[in-house]
């Protein structure tokens, strides 16, 4: 894709569902809007919307916007601009706000390709009306022995379920066969500094996990992927906290990508399926192997998950997670693109490390325009460049030229209870932590939810009923908690923010006592996953300590 240049007709938006339907939720006040952040998980009336060409975020309230919070001077040549919006995993304590945006040489906002600074990604704080003290977290700067763009910049930032903070960079037309890097699998030895995933800790300083940290160049060692062209689109399927990416090709082969550590993608050698033998004219128009990549240490290549052979111009990505949708859309995939102006939907396999394709797409490409649009969602929607799962629930959607913000829903939406639950002294991820909700009226118990937390501690369940209700809710190992007058209403929602802190309950009868001591004992030495309290992988002194330290604590 040339760039985002390529608008889908802006008729009236359709779903193949009936359903579900949708609501204009911003219909003015915006110009060309890239992606938002909701400021609040229990609010959708409130986020961030960023627009490419003018650098400005703005402040949504009710569906206006109501206030620009910073204006930042970005070079909008092409597909630069201001890309990319993350908040920190703890924006609620500390206000951190993280943009991606290519930076204008001269302090105001151009379209002249040559005045352009870097690629960078700051850190800013929200005092309540502004962004305010600017921290530089990475650049990607101008290089005169390279090309720099002005395509394939990236953009996309987000938090994973680590609480690292991950982002994408196109190659800006670098690593040519006649300037050869090892992000574009061109050279074993000099160095692009972009063309694919960087992971970072929040400070901007390299986390010493990452697969290629052991490189001499500080450019290598931010990688957890690397052989990208460019990206519009990526995210966490919080089910399995793996990262997934949509790739753009050139005059073939747009890519969804299953995006391990030390993920090479191929280009500029291949893209498309390996088997496919893709030509085009940055390749020399030959036919490269896998085994003509470049391979880091720690590296690894796969083919794509799924390819469009024309590409569709692929944008966003985004996991359905939410109980508002039925099964067949919930935890399901959704991609956006800016050719056709479709949305498409992928479901997903058991494991969740593939989608289901049968028939003409068994082969994991669509070949033709009828095979493209078997898994069409929507029609109409313009250039999609971001998709979010809203505070309600809801499928949110950014169109770049229709300068709106929509939102998919049920035309008889469920009601539901989501939220995210803290588990204070466990190591690792929350994924799959039981948690169990009880809704009471009194002393009645009305309905009891068995659910278990994604990657990010977070849960969406449907409820039977709306009410005012007190919610204790209990996660294995821990005391119950209890949040009074919770009101669901018909077809609302209600957010849970919870926070587990006394823990030692191994056998779950809500007391730590002489029961729980003796589990944590009779399992000593081993790794039983319910008496490792702090899921070290080992039952041992620190578990003990835990019992012993809250004994004759009760829920």
């Amino acid at each position: 894709m040339a760039g985002l240049v390529l608008a889908g007709s802006l008729h009236a938006q359709t779903l193949v569902d009936s359903d579900l339907t949708y609501d204009t939720v911003v219909s003015s006040g915006l110009s060309f809007p890239i992606a938002m952040a909701f400021l609040d998980p229990s609010d959708p009336t409130r986020f961030f919307v960023i627009e490419k060409a003018s650098g400005r975020v703005k402040l949504v309230q009710n569906g206006a916007v109501v206030s620009t919070v910073l204006d930042l001077p970005v070079n909008n040549a092409s597909e630069r601009g201001l890309l990319g919006i993350a908040l920190h995993p703890d924006f609620a304590t500390n206000g951190y706000v993280y943009l991606y945006y290519t930076r204008s040489s001269t302090g105001a906002d151009t379209s002249t390709q040559s005045a352009w600074l870097d690629n960078r990604v700051e850190r800013y704080r929200w005092n309540g009306s502004a962004l305010v003290e600017p921290t530089l977290i990475v650049a990607f700067p101008r290089d005169t022995t390279q090309n720099n763009g002005p395509n394939h910049d990236g953009g996309v930032i987000l938090f994973g379920p680590d609480g690292k903070l991950y982002g994408v960079t196109g190659d800006l037309n670098r690593g040519f066969l006649s300037n050869p890097r090892i992000e574009q699998n061109t050279s074993t030895t000099a160095v692009a500094g972009v063309g694919g995933v960087f992971r970072l800790n929040p400070d901007g300083s390299i986390p010493p996990d990452n697969p290629f940290v052991s490189h001499a160049d500080p450019r290598i060692q931010r990688l957890w992927a690397y052989g990208i062209r460019n990206s519009f689109g990526m995210d966490f399927d919080s089910l399995t906290a793996r990262l997934w990416l949509t790739e753009n090709g050139p005059n073939v082969y747009d890519e969804i990508n299953l995006v391990g550590r030390g993920f090479n993608s191929g280009w500029l050698k291949l893209m498309g399926p390996d088997s496919r033998n893709a030509a085009y004219s940055e390749n020399g128009n030959q036919a490269y192997d896998a085994s003509d990549l470049v391979y880091l240490p720690n590296a690894y290549y796969a083919d794509p998950v799924f390819s469009w052979l024309q590409p569709i111009g692929v944008t966003s990505i985004v996991f359905v997670r939410s109980a508002r949708f039925d099964a067949g859309m919930r935890d399901e995939v959704i991609v956006g693109e800016s050719n056709n102006g479709r949305l498409y939907r992928f479901t997903m396999n058991a494991t969740r490390d593939d989608f289901v394709l049968t028939g003409a797409l068994a082969d994991r490409v669509a070949d033709s325009a009828t095979e493209r649009n078997l898994q069409t969602f929507g029609t109409n929607w313009g250039v999609v460049t971001d998709l979010r799962i809203g505070p309600d629930g809801y499928l949110y959607v950014v169109s770049l030229y229709a300068n709106r913000v929509y939102r998919i829903r049920p035309v008889n939406p469920p009601a539901i209870v989501s939220g995210q639950a803290r588990l204070e002294g466990k190591q690792g991820l929350p994924l799959g932590a039981p948690l169990t909700l009880e809704l009471r009226h009194g002393s009645n118990t009305v309905q009891t939810i068995a659910t278990t937390l994604d990657a990010y501690g977070r849960f969406s369940e449907r409820v039977a009923s709306a009410g005012v209700y007190t919610v204790r809710a209990k996660a294995a190992g821990y005391l119950s908690v209890s949040l009074p007058s919770v009101s669901i209403v018909d077809g609302g929602f209600a957010y849970l923010d919870l926070r587990f802190q006394t823990l030692g309950d191994v056998n779950g009868d809500d007391v730590i006592d002489d029961a729980d001591l003796l589990a944590v004992l009779f399992a000593f030495g081993g790794s039983d996953p319910q008496a490792d309290l702090n899921g070290d992988g080992t039952v041992d002194d620190a578990d003990l300590l835990t019992v012993l330290f809250n004994f004759g604590a009760g829920g």
